[in-house]
């Protein structure tokens, strides 16, 4: 018998014009080569455990386990299955789960078989119980070099915020909005970390005692340092689960009535003092022009410089509507508005002098022109947010009985988001309001349309 080949590839084999790739595995006793040396017993023996491998994942599927073997070579088998996504890889369409190949190492003989089919069957369990994380034997050689945790877990906690915008920037745009929702829901919470250390349960630790417990902050601030430490492959649920508090109802919110803006109309445009700012020394009418339209049209405060003037003053606009163009903000929610704006109280448009714009002239991107909004706001003492008065526009749609459909149409998102959102806003004094305008009048409508038809009647029988 000639010397062993351990070299050989028996997947290269070929018997009677058959390549052994396309030879039933399942008769791998028929496969016999007039060549009787120990290539032609591996080339069975690849068969045989390839019969063996595909025998185990028709008991698995039968077991419903969603972890298959597979023969990476002829010499070992590796696990493949749709797991979560490795740290720093992401998904097709950015999906957060991937399938992958996993090569374990796992001999390819008897022995082999039934230790795979155990991590199988044991992988498949932490997947369903959501308990599964990359451990550095399931990462592999080549993935521990591009994303090995351990290293990341080095890195100071800026380069991993850095590493981390790289991913997100592969699922978002890069647009104004993407840039919002990274500030606003990434890096505000990231911030709060120690920058300059690695991540640890004490930097977790320390982001979470710059918030207090039971408020928004904290509760988004949990669910942000999750996902980052499932990022950085850090096992952080222990301190994250000890300082999670549950996501507080809102807080009431005092909704200003007609009275209090029109005041507030006055106090915007006041100088706060002769030594103010130059400022607002200079600027009363840009200031009472914005706040005019915010209270006219329920605009977002940003949105306000998405406002298309030229629309908006063409002498064609007789029903006065606000019109807004995304491209100049670069991208914002004024995408989802399908029509013209209309003021419910058209007299304010003359009210507040808005045929005639006044921008308040100001520097910076748009976030920080947008916070010179509420600044201003609480200078001016003006006692109420800027988006108290876009929370005004709502309910006075539902004051004028206005649909819900249209409404939402006017303020730019869905029906969902409008119910749940002003709903709650509504107090017994609004929803009495309502009450006394829709079903009391239609009361009073109706009635007296009886007391005309009793009156017709009596009259056709010539009663008093």
């Amino acid at each position: 018998m000639p010397p062993k080949d351990s070299s050989y590839d028996p997947r290269k084999a070929e018997w009677n014009g058959c390549a052994i790739a396309q030879f039933d595995p399942a008769n791998y006793k028929q496969w016999k080569p007039k060549d009787k040396s120990d290539r032609a017993i591996r080339e069975r023996e690849y068969l045989r455990i390839k019969y063996a491998v595909n025998q185990v994942n028709k008991q698995l599927d039968l077991a419903k386990v969603k972890v298959k073997l597979k023969l990476t070579n002829h010499q070992s088998i590796g696990l493949q299955g749709t797991f979560p996504c490795k740290p720093g890889d992401v998904g097709k369409n950015g999906s957060p789960n991937k399938q992958y190949l996993i090569s374990l190492g796992i001999a390819a003989n008897d022995a082999g078989i039934k230790t795979a089919e155990f991590r199988a069957r044991e992988l498949d369990l932490l997947l369903m119980t959501k308990q599964f994380q990359w451990q550095n034997e399931l990462l592999g050689k080549q993935a521990q070099k591009l994303a090995l945790p351990d290293e990341k877990l080095t890195l100071p906690i800026y380069k991993l915020i850095e590493l981390y915008k790289q991913q997100f920037w592969r699922t978002h745009a890069e647009n104004r909005q993407g840039l919002r929702t990274w500030d606003s829901h990434y890096l505000r919470h990231l911030k709060k970390l120690p920058q300059n250390e690695p991540i640890s349960e004490n930097a977790l630790i320390q982001a979470f005692d710059k918030t207090l417990p039971n408020t928004s902050a904290r509760f988004y601030l949990a669910w942000q340092l999750r996902k980052f430490c499932e990022f950085c492959g850090f096992d952080g649920s222990g301190a994250i689960a000890s300082y999670t508090t549950r996501k507080p109802k809102p807080s009431f919110r005092q909704i200003p009535a007609d009275a209090e803006i029109t005041a507030g109309f006055a106090k915007i445009g006041r100088p706060l003092s002769p030594f103010a700012s130059k400022e607002n020394l200079v600027q009363p009418q840009q200031w009472q022009w914005l706040y005019g339209m915010l209270a006219t049209y329920g605009l977002r405060p940003h949105e306000l410089f998405a406002v298309d003037l030229d629309a908006w003053t063409a002498p064609a606009n007789t029903l006065h509507l606000v019109t807004l163009n995304p491209s100049l903000t670069q991208g914002t929610k004024t995408g989802e508005r399908s029509c013209g704006i209309p003021p419910l109280h058209p007299q304010w448009v003359d009210l507040f002098n808005l045929k005639q714009p006044k921008i308040p002239t100001s520097s910076g991107t748009l976030a920080n022109q947008t916070a010179r909004i509420h600044i201003k706001f609480r200078t001016a003492n003006i006692g109420f947010p800027p988006y108290s008065l876009r929370h005004a526009y709502a309910i006075r749609g539902h004051l004028l009985r206005i649909p819900i459909k249209t409404m939402a149409d006017y303020m730019g998102h869905s029906v969902q988001e409008h119910t749940k959102t002003y709903q709650r806003w509504m107090d017994k004094d609004v929803n009495l309001e309502i009450y006394q305008q829709v079903v009391m009048k239609k009361q009073e409508t109706e009635a007296a349309a009886l007391k005309a038809e009793v009156e017709l009647l009596r009259g056709m029988l010539g009663r008093p």
